[in-house]
């Protein structure tokens, strides 16, 4: 019988998967943080960052008046997001039937 050896608990959940999983959630709630900073106030609490990757930010909203009033002001939006973080070269708005505001 072999005899396993005994690992730390921290360099096991270093690498595990819910350990990719929880840092990259709060990454994704910092960028949501930031960016409902430099957003207009009116659309607070109407939308919410829900990834990003390949230079690509997707924002999921509440019903399609929200999108429609961010989709208008899309260019000045993403100009504003590129100040803090420039690696952000498209937006992408989707409608989100189950979207509750947090």
């Amino acid at each position: 019988m072999k005899k396993k050896t005994t690992k730390n608990i921290l360099d096991v959940l270093e690498n595990s998967g819910l350990h990719n999983i929880v840092r990259r959630t709060n990454e994704l709630n910092y960028l949501n943080l930031k960016i409902q900073q430099l957003l207009p106030e009116q659309y607070q609490k109407l939308y919410r960052i829900v990834n990003l990757y390949d230079n690509l930010l997707i924002v999921d909203v509440q019903n399609a008046v929200v999108r429609q009033g961010l989709l208008l002001q899309q260019q000045r939006l993403l100009q504003l997001i590129q100040g803090d973080f420039p690696q952000v070269s498209e937006l992408q708005i989707k409608v989100n039937p189950n979207f509750k505001p947090l």
